[in-house]
């Protein structure tokens, strides 16, 4: 009792000591008024400045006390006063978060600095406002009073939403760690958001006083990909950031935003790099208070300076105090305190001890340090004037320190339980709305399918296949996704602050597959995958199904609410008309053996399963709209448009090879048909009576192929259908051009406008009504170019852009988008659906309005292929969408070839790839192939399913079809060069040789070390390297730049770019790597001169030529390539080269040869790089004797 009574005593002489501290050095600068605390305490005279991190810190700290203080009212005052002063000053910028909603940027955004007098923002343009982690960090440790003040929270909720795709400052207000007024996306800023998400989703604010007015809700699917976003950044801060010392916020208190183990260690292992005595640096070369900083932005070249002397941080020692509270690791804890306890500086006007901002190295000492990391005293900030105080820092220490007493405890400090897993948080077991938990031990996905139509219900009745139609599932409602993001328009909706709502972003997989309270009724929402104004996707059943499963196995990876998830698959008439009907019948009869690819499911009734489902109440839905008839639910789709009776069925249904290829004659054709060139000369009268003519229009046809050799492919029924729906969206695609969309052909007409036929003309083309003939069907059953042209033309864009971008980003990739022929635009940052497709309407549609659909199928491919293996993408630093469609393009190509070539050895029985009767392309086209690829055309007419194929194929071609030694010299698993081998028994034709180095040129492939190699003869050159055209210096990119920094990668990929050569691009990768070797071994060797990779190459090519007997034009200039005759290896879609000389076949020799065998490439290119290096200098002084000096 004796002790009870102590420890009590000495409980309370703490708090009162926690108290007097908290009076003395926070409470004493709140603002009377504003209720804010100042960001420069000692400074108010100058920098009248209230930041709201800093803020929410000091109310922090101030609430924390409180709740260990329970009696003092006063300090709870304290903290609410501070946190409603933040909010009200935001309330004052509704304007600008209503903008934010729709169009995220730095001129929209909310300020995150404030007026410490009034509340008032802060103008002026040298603010960094855009910091999400600010943003994420109030909604965190929220405290508000009013309803008014719950919507406008809510559409807080909307602004952290999108934080995965949003550059932004980050923590320290500078950007990327260049300081040079760039924003990127940061994990500390992306995590904050993430946990401010999770605090919020279905909880009510207001406590047990609130309804359902008060009651937050998140999207669910934007939470998830903040969460694959974040675990797939770190543990790296930023792209230019390997690491911050901002993480440490992120991974333990305050955010808490990731509960992996493995990644929570891996970051921290790399944050403690930052450790030293004084503190955590923020990151490497940070200049910021350092006394060689003189610039508030910095030059090109002066980050270098800053390097080993950074200062350090004392606070992130009190938030390891914390975390290892929280963490359960008291010692850790105390050797932390441990740590910052010499650190404390007591100035004489004080009462009690300060926490220092930072600690600098004086300028005497910077030489010394750098020498030796971590010998010099440093001093703190106490010793400058103007800038004493750190109300931030000095709140986490007295949090700390509060802790260290035994006084506050890590449930009053963390409420919510967010520092233990999702699953065992309070919140999880008393809400009534959808909460964030952890995956279900079991996870099981409730599969509902609902039939279009009673006739095709019992269609797939016949089947073995049972469905629902929407009338059966009475009395539940079935909503299309479009609806239901209507209906959640009106959450957070406030007419007196002019907030309209959520924004119509549409919902992902995880907001469908929830069963939904709406005004007493229940209501099931179909996926996007089966709408109607969704992409033209859905036309690809092949593709429709794998979605399907990815949807599947992205449910059962990333559920993480209460109840099952409920998969409602929408069938339809148009999915059973053509091709790809049996696959989808064996999918629809595989789901009752309850799996799909290893993820389990169950099928039902749709109202049996809303028991055990996930159900979400959207009480804001006002009682006045459920009385709407958009808002009515869907009785009866479009049953009956695709087919007349059940007795048509069985002769369409014909399953035939539907994978083979158009004949090269047809396809190309049809390629050339839908250019709008065609009807320039025309009047709009003659073009509006060629669109409306019902009849057989081959009279009327503008633009006629050429059929020398190919009639029975030309005069089929099949052929005659294509080549005409081709030329109508050439017409259609000419009075758009000299119109608009909206031009009105024919009025009063159930098709009227330009847009009225080219959504007709796609749905006919992709419902396969032009192979309802007949005979059975010899092509593929898809109009793919006519398909993906309208769509470009309509303007319609897939609506998982934004995050497949973003995916790609944060994966350490970047991304390009343009054409070969036309120019590019690098993506170094995430970019919100708007301006993508703004980029792609000004980069991409002027060019090849075809191209616009390609791009975005091959950006959604390529993340998913990231995703799901990124070792595919290992060697590739710059994703080129023009380019990568070459790739694609030569591997098409290839693969015809190859095919080609068993059809002539009999192996095909004469018919191959759907050439077959047509035989090859030959001289039937031959002048259409002076305009176009072959590749090309075949690239437009796959379907999505065959393109995503074709994609893994390319990207899959070094390690499948070549061999890894025979080629290119980086292949083989020594970095040093080989003795030259003979040539193996198997060695690849010269074409394969050709085809893989252009290849690798066309994809941007190189080796790992190839930038790292450029770095290292950088140093070696003074005078700096060519690259192409362009001149790296050795300054400032050394003294700028690592050898694995991003931002070397990037440059060094912008002046590769100039190389249009796919497969001189890989020579000139060879050549770096050969000559990188030779000076690694050869340490004593260097250039006086810039390095130009090109004159080795040239000179490698002349030596070859001479021993090869191959005629060589030595006047020809040194630095250009031929221009290919019509019968060349060269590509004829990329850009021809400057100008013409004489040694073409020479070149293409060299380039077809193989790299490591005797009298390969590697020998040439070293031989030249030896004679070049031979011209430089030779230092011995520091060189081995033992060393060997030329290689």
């Amino acid at each position: 009792m004796v002790s009870s009574n102590w420890e009590k005593e000495e409980t309370h002489v703490h708090l009162n000591r926690f108290y007097r501290i908290v009076k003395d050095q926070l409470i004493k600068y709140q603002h009377p008024f504003s209720g804010l605390f100042p960001r420069r305490p000692e400074a108010l005279a100058h920098d009248c400045v209230a930041h709201v991190r800093d803020n929410v810190y000091c109310a922090t700290a101030i609430w924390a006390l409180h709740r260990s203080f329970q009696h003092s009212y006063e300090l709870r005052q304290s903290a609410v006063k501070c946190m409603r002063a933040i909010l009200l000053g935001w309330m004052r910028q509704a304007d600008r978060l209503e903008n934010f909603k729709t169009n995220q940027n730095l001129e929209t955004c909310l300020h995150t600095r404030l007026d410490y007098e009034t509340g008032t923002p802060v103008e002026g343009t040298g603010y960094k406002h855009l910091q999400m982690d600010c943003v994420g960090l109030y909604v965190l440790q929220l405290i508000i009073h009013t309803k008014i003040e719950a919507a406008f929270i809510q559409n807080l909720v909307f602004y952290l939403e999108r934080a995965y795709r949003i550059p932004d400052y980050g923590m320290w207000e500078r950007g990327s760690k260049q300081n040079r007024d760039i924003t990127e996306l940061h994990a500390s800023s992306i995590g904050m958001a993430k946990a401010a998400l999770e605090s919020v989703l279905g909880f009510n604010i207001f406590g047990t006083e609130g309804d359902h007015t008060t009651v937050m809700l998140a999207d669910a699917d934007a939470h998830t990909r903040n969460s694959s976003i974040l675990s797939t950044l770190l543990p790296r801060e930023s792209a230019s950031k390997g690491t911050d010392a901002a993480l440490i916020t992120t991974i333990s208190w305050p955010a808490f935003a990731i509960h992996i183990p493995s990644i929570v260690e891996a970051t921290m292992e790399r944050v403690d790099v930052l450790k030293g005595t004084y503190g955590y640096k923020r990151f490497t070369r940070d200049g910021y208070a350092t006394v060689l900083e003189t610039n508030t932005l910095y030059s090109q070249g002066e980050l270098s300076k800053f390097r080993g002397i950074e200062s350090e941080w004392p606070m992130f020692f009190a938030y390891r105090v914390i975390g290892s509270f929280f963490n359960q690791q008291l010692e850790r804890a105390e050797q932390f305190a441990e740590l910052m306890e010499p650190l404390i500086v007591h100035p004489i006007s004080e009462k009690y001890p300060w926490l220092p901002k930072y600690y600098f190295v004086p300028e005497g000492s910077v030489d010394a340090e750098r020498a030796n990391p971590g010998s010099q005293a440093r001093r703190s900030n106490f010793k400058l004037r103007m800038e004493p105080r750190f109300l931030w820092g000095q709140s986490v220490y007295i949090i700390s320190q509060m802790l260290l007493k035994g006084v506050l405890t890590i449930h009053d400090l963390d409420p919510l339980g967010r520092h233990n897993p999702a699953n065992i948080r309070p919140m999880s077991l008393i809400s009534r709305y959808s909460t964030i938990t952890s995956r279900p031990a079991t996870m099981c996905i409730q599969m509902i399918l609902l039939a279009e139509s009673n006739r095709l219900q019992q269609i797939l009745a016949t089947y073995g296949i049972r469905t629902q139609t929407p009338v059966e599932i009475e009395p539940l409602k079935l909503w299309p996704p479009s609806t239901i993001v209507k209906a959640f328009a009106f959450m957070g909706f406030n007419k007196r602050l002019g907030l309209k709502g959520r924004p119509p972003r549409p919902l992902g997989c995880l907001g469908t597959s929830k069963f939904y309270r709406v005004c007493g009724s229940t209501v099931l929402v179909f996926s996007h995958l089966f709408e109607d104004e969704s992409f033209y996707f859905g036309y690809d059943i092949k593709a429709l199904i794998e979605d399907v499963k990815n949807d599947l196995i992205f449910l059962s990876k990333w559920w993480r609410m209460k109840g099952r998830p409920s998969y409602c698959f929408l069938v339809k008439e148009d999915m059973i008309i053509g091709h790809g009907r049996d696959e989808l019948i064996r999918f629809l009869v595989s789901l009752q053996s309850n799996s799909v690819d290893g993820v389990r499911i169950v099928l039902g009734r749709a109202q049996n399963f809303v028991a055990t489902g996930c159900t979400d109440h959207l009480d804001f839905f006002p009682d006045w709209a459920a009385q709407l008839e958009e808002f009515g639910g869907l009785k009866r789709l479009h049953g009956g448009r695709s087919f007349l009776s059940l007795s048509d069925l069985p002769r369409i249904l014909d399953d035939k090879d539907f994978d083979s290829l158009m004949p090269a004659p047809l396809v190309i054709a049809v390629t050339e048909a839908v250019n709008r060139r065609h009807f320039e000369n025309k009047s709009d009268d003659e073009i509006v009576a060629f669109v409306c003519h019902d009849g057989d229009r081959r009279e009327l046809w503008p633009y006629r192929p050429p059929v020398k050799d190919a009639e029975a492919v030309f005069e089929s029924a099949a052929a005659v259908r294509a080549l005409d729906y081709a030329q109508e969206v050439a017409a259609l695609h000419e009075l758009m051009h000299r119109h608009s969309l909206d031009h009105i052909l024919r009025p009063n007409e159930e098709l009227s406008t330009v847009r009225d036929f080219f959504t007709n003309l796609s749905r006919r083309a992709g419902l396969n009504q032009i192979w309802r003939v007949p005979f059975p069907p010899i092509f593929p059953s898809m109009l793919w170019t006519v398909v993906r042209l309208t769509s470009a033309l309509l303007g319609n864009y897939v609506h998982s852009l934004a995050p497949s971008t973003s995916s790609i980003l944060v994966f350490g990739k970047q991304l390009t988008i343009g054409t070969v022929q036309g120019p590019e635009v690098n993506l170094n940052k995430p970019m919100n659906p708007r301006q993508l497709c703004d980029l792609l309407q000004n980069t991409v549609f002027p060019v090849n309005p075809l191209l616009v659909s390609l791009q975005q199928e091959l950006i959604l491919y390529v993340s998913a292929l990231l995703i799901k293996d990124k070792s595919l993408f290992k060697d590739i630093a710059i994703i080129r969408l023009g380019w990568l469609l070459e790739a694609m393009k030569l591997q098409l190509e290839a693969e015809e070839a190859r095919s080609a070539t068993k059809c002539g050895d009999g192996d095909c029985n004469g018919k191959c790839n759907g050439i077959g009767e047509a035989g090859h392309l030959g001289d039937t086209a031959e002048t259409l192939t002076e305009a176009r690829s072959l590749g090309a055309c075949r690239l437009h007419s796959l379907s999505p399913s065959s393109l995503k194929s074709l994609l893994y194929r390319t990207l899959c071609s070094d390690s499948m079809e070549h061999s890894h030694n025979s080629h290119c010299p980086w292949r083989r698993n020594s970095p040093h060069l080989r003795e030259e081998s003979p040539a193996p028994s198997d060695e690849k034709s010269p074409q394969d040789v050709l085809f893989q180095r252009q290849l690798d040129g066309c994809l941007g492939r190189v080796p790992n070390t190839f930038y790292e190699s450029v770095y290292h003869i950088l140093e070696r050159a003074p005078c700096g390297v060519l690259i192409a055209s362009n001149l790296l210096p050795q300054n400032p990119t050394l003294t700028d730049m690592t050898p694995h920094d991003l931002n070397l990668v990037v440059e060094v990929e912008r002046m590769l770019s100039d190389i249009k050569d796919p497969a001189y691009r890989a020579l000139f990768v060879e050549t770096v790597m050969v000559i990188a070797v030779i000076l690694e071994r050869n340490q004593e060797l260097s250039f006086t001169e810039v390095v130009d990779f090109r004159l080795v190459i040239q000179n490698a090519i002349k030596d070859f030529a001479i021993i090869n007997h191959i005629s060589f034009n030595e006047n020809c200039h040194e630095n250009r390539l031929a221009t290919p005759t019509r019968h060349s290896k060269r590509r004829l879609s990329w850009p021809e080269d400057e100008v013409v000389t004489d040694n073409w076949e020479a070149y293409t020799r060299f380039a077809s040869t193989p790299a490591n065998i005797r009298l390969g490439t590697t020998s040439f290119l070293a031989k030249a790089s030896i004679a070049l290096l031979l011209h430089g200098t030779i230092n011995l002084s520091d060189v081995n004797k033992e060393a060997c000096c030329v290689s």
